[in-house]
């Protein structure tokens, strides 16, 4: 089992490090988990291995990285994985998303105005 290990961890720190040089990410071998840190990116194995298995282009990542925090952001479903959306899925197009961005600021001021109502301030 010990053998099974370290052939994991060495495999994954492989798949880290072809990620880190592919998107110039600093690297250093780390103890493998589900979800690693590369700077202000927390990325899934998963989607490291797609990424590196796939081939994918390098601005992939982070076009699919920041569309789907905005969505996350929303709490939309139906948030594609990063095999998807190199599959080409169906995506809400960027002026749906600003309309979405655009609707949740009004319910927030909304909630704020609420609020104040409740609260007597108003």
């Amino acid at each position: 089992m010990t053998n099974l290990k370290q052939s994991y961890e060495s495999i994954c720190n492989e798949y880290i490090k072809a990620f880190a040089e592919k998107h110039e990410y600093e690297c250093e071998p780390y103890s493998p988990s589900e979800i690693m840190c590369f700077g202000d990116y927390y990325v899934s194995m998963a989607t490291i291995r797609t990424d590196i298995d796939m081939d994918a282009k390098e601005d992939e990542f982070i076009k699919w990285y920041d569309y789907t925090l905005r969505l996350g952001m929303l709490d939309c479903s139906g948030i594609p994985n990063f095999e998807r959306w190199l599959k080409r899925c169906p995506i809400r197009s960027e002026e749906e998303i600003l309309a979405m961005e655009a609707t949740r600021r009004k319910i927030e001021e909304l909630k704020n105005e609420l609020k104040k109502m409740c609260d007597g301030t108003i």
